[in-house]
């Protein structure tokens, strides 16, 4: 995927996850089938965490991002690969540190954390245009998960993250109609 089609997929996976959540009424943004799986709250403040530091991190000037993290030493994987991989990662048991997971999200919260949740969007996308794509596929960016990935690799990765937890919250309502 070039840098447009990756703002797009961008734009595409995340409006579908606020058009998602955006109309729940409280008692479907609340609902956990177990008390263990997330809610849709917690899957919005999750996906807030994940995308804030990616973005800090595409901040940075060229030269701090390899001095703290080096230079690739793999070519980017394609989406499919980096997809692939990370569903292996976690059927083998791998989950989200404690920085990433999400705390209780009150109804009253949803508003306030889906506006954070699009800004974090709307900023990564506009940072994707300081990348040309020589530096998406030579920069790289630490995953909590993944390891080092390069930030073609990371973008992959965010796009299907907001795919993932999307198709979570819809799963676990459809628990809540039986």
């Amino acid at each position: 995927m070039d840098r447009s089609s990756i703002i797009n997929k961008l734009n595409e996976n995340y409006s579908a996850f606020f058009d998602l959540v955006e109309k729940m009424p409280e008692a479907e943004f609340t609902y956990s089938p177990d008390g263990i799986k997330w809610t849709p709250g917690q899957q919005v403040d999750h996906l807030h965490r994940s995308v804030e530091p990616l973005n800090k991190g595409l901040k940075a000037p060229e030269f701090a991002l390899k001095a703290m993290f080096g230079k690739a030493d793999h070519p980017s994987v394609s989406y499919e690969e980096l997809v692939a991989r990370y569903q292996s990662e976690l059927a083998a048991g791998g989950s989200a540190p404690a920085p990433f997971r999400p705390e209780t999200i009150a109804f009253e919260r949803k508003g306030g954390l889906l506006a954070d949740l699009r800004d974090q969007v709307e900023r990564l996308t506009k940072s994707i245009d300081k990348f040309d794509e020589e530096k998406l596929d030579k920069l790289v960016l630490p995953h909590p998960l993944l390891g080092k990935l390069t930030i073609r690799e990371m973008l992959y990765f965010t796009i299907y993250h907001g795919e993932h937890h999307r198709l979570h919250t819809e799963a676990n309502l459809a628990l809540s109609a039986k």
